[in-house]
This record gives structure tokens, sequence and C-alpha cells, in this order.
């Protein structure tokens, strides 16, 4: 009896710690998960975005994540296939490029 006690102590115990450890990663701003469930494939004029954030793929999640974040302050997932995402990135890469080379 004095075992299995001791036995359920220990998991709940490993249980507990390993969800500290989650939540400490999740406020860390590392996802556990895919942050898209959905994709926007429409057209978002770049004027109406605040920030784009790049999450490429990996053990978190299977899927390379673009959300763009309006200026009104919601977050959109694109869609990565899209033609004119692939356009956005390609100028969001061309910029940082030019920035790095000015410094």
């Amino acid at each position: 009896m004095n075992g299995k006690v001791t036995l359920t102590v220990l998991t709940l115990f490993v249980l507990y710690v390993a969800a500290i450890q989650a939540a400490s990663l999740r406020h860390a701003g590392v996802s556990l998960r895919c942050q898209c469930i959905k994709t926007n494939s429409k057209f978002i004029h770049p004027r109406r975005m605040e920030d784009v954030d790049i999450f490429p793929s990996g053990p978190h999640c299977s899927n390379v994540e673009i959300i763009a974040t309006l200026k009104n302050g919601i977050p959109v997932c694109l869609d990565p296939e899209a033609s004119w995402v692939k356009k956005l990135i390609d100028m969001i890469i061309k910029s940082s490029k030019k920035k790095n080379k000015a410094h």
C-alpha cells in the first residue's frame, strides 16, 4: 500500500514538473504546436500590416507559418503558397539585405 502511495505522489510530481516546464516555454515565446489552424490566401495590402513573422517548420509544427499582424492588432495567418505572400517574403528579404549592407 505504501508503495502505491509513493508511486502516485511521484507520478503527480512528474506531471506537475512537466506542466510547469511547458508553461514556462509558452511564456518564453516558444510555441509547442502550430499557431495557424487556417490560412488566408486573399490579398492584404502591405500598408495594412504592422509586422510579419515567419516561423519555419520544426518539431513544434511541420508547416511554415507566416503571421501578419495588421495595424488594428489582429493577427492573420497567411498562406505561404499564395503568390502574393511569396512576393511579400521576397520583398522583406531584399529589404533586410539592403539594411544589412548599409551597416
